[in-house]
């Protein structure tokens, strides 16, 4: 097994190569600035993954990389050097770029070559961009990078130190004979198993201008495409390039192939779909677009000068690429398929600050749903929690850590937080379907608590699936249809005008009015910190701002109560109803009717918010009701 120096571990691309590094047996040595970040880090991985990491302090832009004698001793114990250390981000200052990228190279370009004198020095692996313009006979030029110079002016510091930081330490190879494998990678974006991705400053420039309606027309071309790639496929190939003996080439492109990615124009179109925002349909030429942002049309658009750079019509030489993947049994699949994820995660990170979860939760996907697992101790039951509106998966967290020792599910109903749209015609069957199918794939039966909304789904869909539940739980159920203010009605009869409302006009002081008003919260103190703040940010994305339109037009128009069973369900459905819910009532005839099906029913001197502003007695409720029946 390898010793493997990693820069930029941390960092989206250094993250996953440093946990399949570790995954695969490999020893790493991580330079990190950020003990917070490395710990953090550590958190996701298994205890033997973390057996075999450890950070050393430093800095790419310190001589000797800032490193201490006795991590400096440590890191010459490397025999395999992986540079990440690069941040992605596109809008560096000239200054900082040249010296945190290119002396930084600099600076590394010296521990490898004191680790080649010593015959230890097995690959230098430097992570550049499929946009560098050299290639493996580049290390023969005589260009001295450090020299004042024009080169790739317009592509601003980021990408102009990161193309001379690749040609440096190809000379630095060329001239000192040591092992330089270069990887150049495309816009990189989540796992295929989740999209989860972190790096917002590439394919997410994007997205936040379709969001804000900067993308009027269609960038046309079918020759135009943005080459994708996923952060896992691409963490693989690192790990390939790493125990691969002998090396044959010294440039690995890694990207998907054309056939596999949507042309620009299809790849905008999806984004709209998934944005729920209408797509441009005026076709308009790449090349002209570019010259407009390098013209001042940045503030047109909303996105820096050079954004767009990312877009080629060319092909590139993925011979290597494509042999590495087979080497490690990475299959093809269609880029588009899974970028629905990936829109929806950018979309609520463009709209929040994301939030750290307990380390004891673990970002999944189930039924093309984001979801958070936490792995249980135990051999019980799990649970599986559905949030409702105004909420996403994230404000069931407090809740879900008191849920005892067993697994614990918690998903994003489609087109709230993470999750993409269900696209079904009928907009509350696609709901209802959504969970009812993350029933199905569950393994074994659940113990079902849904909120609110995510009570009334939680209704409908254990009834399609009742082999799946082991006890229902709703929280707070939509009983009957609300009451709505003169406004709310009349803003209710159009779908266009209810949706501007909750994005231009939902403030977080309106929004915190409102839903004392109502008794969503009985008083300030309850409710969760940053929770108001955060759920008026996430109306502002149209994707997130149209699903609730759906959903409120639904109860506002079609939705009249839920019914009574008229015979008891094939399992026990309890009910937990605070009293201090000033919309919805628990009536004599609903009471009876849930009586007559079985249906146990629990008052709490609560608002209707309960799961999130009073966390622990809700767990110990369910913990009770639980185990009343076990």
């Amino acid at each position: 097994m390898a010793v493997v120096f990693v820069t930029g571990a941390t960092g989206f691309l250094g993250k996953e190569v440093t946990k399949q590094l570790a995954r695969s047996g490999h020893t790493v040595l991580a330079l990190v600035r950020s003990p917070e970040k490395w710990d953090e880090l550590l958190m996701q991985m298994t205890p033997t993954e973390r057996s075999n990491c450890k950070a050393v302090r430093g800095d790419l832009r310190k001589e000797g990389l800032g490193l201490s004698a006795s991590d400096y001793e440590q890191v010459l114990r490397a025999t395999i050097i992986i540079h990440a250390g690069a941040p992605m981000d596109i809008s560096l200052d000239e200054t900082v770029a040249r010296e945190l990228i290119l002396q930084g190279a600099s600076h590394l370009a010296a521990l490898a070559n004191e680790l080649h004198k010593q015959q230890r020095l097995q690959k230098l692996i430097h992570i550049v961009g499929y946009m560098s313009p050299f290639d493996d006979e580049s290390g023969k030029l005589a260009t001295d990078v450090f020299a004042p110079t024009d080169f790739y002016q317009e592509a601003g510091g980021y990408e102009k130190y990161k193309f001379l930081a690749d040609l440096y330490l190809r000379q630095e190879a060329y001239q000192k004979g040591m092992p330089l494998v270069v990887v150049n990678p495309c816009t990189i974006v989540g796992p295929r198993s989740t999209g989860n991705t972190e790096q917002t400053d590439g394919f997410g420039l994007v997205i936040s201008s379709m969001r804000r309606g900067k993308i009027p027309v269609l960038p046309g071309g079918k020759e135009w495409w943005l080459p994708l790639l996923s952060v896992d496929d691409f963490a693989q190939v690192i790990v390939g390039i790493v125990e691969t003996n002998h090396i044959e080439h010294q440039t690995y492109y890694t990207l998907n192939e054309r056939s596999a990615t949507p042309a620009f124009s299809e790849l905008i179109s999806l984004m709209a779909k998934e944005l729920r925002m209408k797509s441009p349909t005026i076709p308009f030429p790449v090349s002209v677009l570019k010259k407009i942002l390098h013209n001042g049309g940045s503030g047109l658009l909303g996105v820096p000068a050079n954004s767009m750079d990312f877009l080629v019509k060319k092909d590139f030489p993925l011979a290597p690429f494509q042999q590495m993947k087979a080497k490690k049994s990475i299959d093809a699949y269609d880029v588009a398929a899974y970028l629905p994820s990936v829109i929806a995660d950018l979309d609520y990170r463009l709209s929040v600050k994301d939030q750290k979860v307990p380390p004891c939760f673990h970002r999944e996907q189930i039924a093309g749903m984001a979801a958070y697992k936490k792995e249980g101790s135990g051999s019980g039951t799990p649970w599986l929690l559905v949030h409702g509106l105004f909420s996403e998966m994230s404000d069931l967290l407090p809740l879900a850590e008191q849920l005892g020792e067993q697994e614990v599910w918690l998903l994003d109903l489609p087109g709230f937080g993470r999750s993409p749209y269900h696209h079904h015609e009928k907009p509350i069957e696609g709901f209802i379907e959504a969970v009812a199918e993350a029933l199905r794939q569950l393994p074994s039966p659940v113990h079902l608590a849904g909120h609110s909304f995510g009570g009334f789904l939680a209704w409908e869909a254990a009834k399609r699936v009742p082999e799946k539940i082991e006890k229902l739980y709703l929280l707070q159920p939509p009983l009957h249809a609300p009451k709505y203010s003169l406004l709310q009605a009349g803003l209710g009869k159009s779908s266009a005008l209810l949706q501007r409302f909750l994005q231009k006009q939902v403030t977080p002081a309106k929004l915190e009015k409102v839903m004392l008003e109502q008794g969503v919260f009985q008083s300030r103190r309850e409710m969760p910190k940053g929770y108001v703040d955060r759920a008026s940010k996430l109306l502002k994305s149209p994707r997130i701002s149209k699903t609730h339109t759906d959903v409120m037009r639904y109860f506002m128009n079609e939705f009249r109560q839920m019914a009574g069973a008229t015979q008891p369900f094939p399992f026990p459905v309890q009910i937990v109803w605070g009293t201090q819910d000033k919309v919805y009532q628990l009536t004599k005839g609903a009471e009876d009717a849930f009586m007559k099906a079985n249906v146990e029913i629990k008052r709490l001197s609560v608002a209707h918010h309960f799961p999130l502003s009073h966390p622990q007695l809700t767990a110990n409720v369910l913990l009770q009701m639980r185990h009343g029946k076990e």
